[in-house]
């Protein structure tokens, strides 16, 4: 039963994104690749992200392979221990762009980017390891100001768990419940933009998240400029009480963790 609905739910994201083409024909997909500096080399490795591999990434969008693509630092956890210490996003549009996201441009490098640029970009193998690379759908997603293209230089990613059989009541709670307290809270500063984002490859029962939602911070000043959440749900939500708000949030999902993430280099 677990399985079978792990296959509705990816069939129904998938079909979903593709019938939006009358009113959005693109509907906006996000890799997400974690990384694993290999000994004593997270200094190279940055450097070649940076430096390299960024001015790939700006082909590529011109190229119409991306959209966009950021590097970031994962601040906490941290330590020898952890699976990863950064991790790229790149935004690709439309579902059918994520076969292929490089098209013939690594098999050009050297004529596209010379010789030398090529030869030491490929050597990242060596610098970093690849520890996983999943697909995201952007499901919901609000500013303070919508006008703004500033990129959010910290951000708290929040890796949910859905219980069986509560995929629409907890999509129901982070859209009807939690966002309008996003919403309200954002009208005070703090938070610069919150985020809801399914994953829908790789699946399955032995995945560890279904979910992320990212709580977007300008600054590391902004984390620590809060309200009572409880003050605003009692606001914006007057007719659910607290205690049945947290009820339906801990039947529908399970928090398995929470990171901090820290811009690097973006191009944007």
């Amino acid at each position: 039963m677990k399985t079978f609905r792990n296959i509705s739910i990816f069939c129904f994201l998938i079909f979903s994104a593709l019938s939006l083409k009358a009113q959005n024909p693109e509907p906006t997909f996000f890799i997400v690749e974690t990384m694993k500096a290999t000994h004593n080399n997270a200094a190279a490795y940055v450097k070649s992200e940076v430096e390299l591999w960024k001015k790939i990434h700006q082909e590529r969008i011109k190229r119409g392979y991306i959209t966009a693509w950021s590097f970031y630092s994962v601040k906490y956890p941290s330590g020898s221990d952890v699976a990863y210490d950064f991790i790229t996003v790149t935004t690709v549009q439309g579902f059918n762009k994520l076969e292929n996201t490089y098209g013939n441009l690594l098999s050009e490098g050297e004529k596209v980017f010379g010789k030398e640029m090529a030869t030491k970009a490929m050597a990242i193998g060596s610098l970093r390891d690849l520890t996983t690379s999943s697909v995201f759908y952007g499901m919901d997603f609000l500013q303070a100001d919508p006008k703004s293209t500033k990129q959010a230089k910290y951000l708290v990613v929040n890796y949910m768990k859905v219980k069986d059989g509560k995929y629409e009541e907890y999509e129901n709670f982070e859209r009807k419940l939690i966002k309008p307290i996003h919403v309200e809270m954002m009208k005070n500063g703090g938070r610069s933009a919150w985020g809801m984002y399914q994953k829908v490859m790789p699946r399955g029962e032995a995945q560890p998240f279904d979910f992320t939602t990212v709580d977007f911070y300008d600054t590391w000043a902004d984390m620590n400029n809060q309200q009572s959440y409880r003050k605003v749900h009692e606001k914006v939500n007057p007719e659910m009480s607290w205690e049945r708000m947290n009820k339906i949030m801990n039947d529908s999902r399970t928090l398995t963790q929470s990171e901090v993430w820290e811009l690097i280099s973006t191009t944007n």
